[in-house]
């Protein structure tokens, strides 16, 4: 079996490039096209607000722990 690097590389454009035509045929079929686009917009539009809630969480928890220090060192300080 060849594993040259540059055979390698053009078998990878070759599977990616079947790969995004069969998305494509996916995405674009006449009979259920309409349906998938939606349903993967919907889980796009879905995972992006649960990120941003993931987030602002994160922060939130961040914050509250910074306050929490800076209380602790208050209180350490002012003996």
């Amino acid at each position: 079996m060849n594993h040259d690097p540059a055979n390698m590389s053009r078998i990878n454009w070759i599977l990616g490039g079947v790969a995004l035509g069969a998305l494509a045929m996916f995405l674009l079929d006449p009979d259920k096209g309409r349906r998938r686009r939606a349903l993967a917009r919907d889980k796009m539009y879905s995972a992006t607000v649960r990120t941003g809630k993931r987030i602002d969480a994160k922060s939130r928890n961040l914050a509250n722990r910074a306050k929490g220090l800076r209380a602790e060192a208050r209180h350490m300080w002012s003996g």
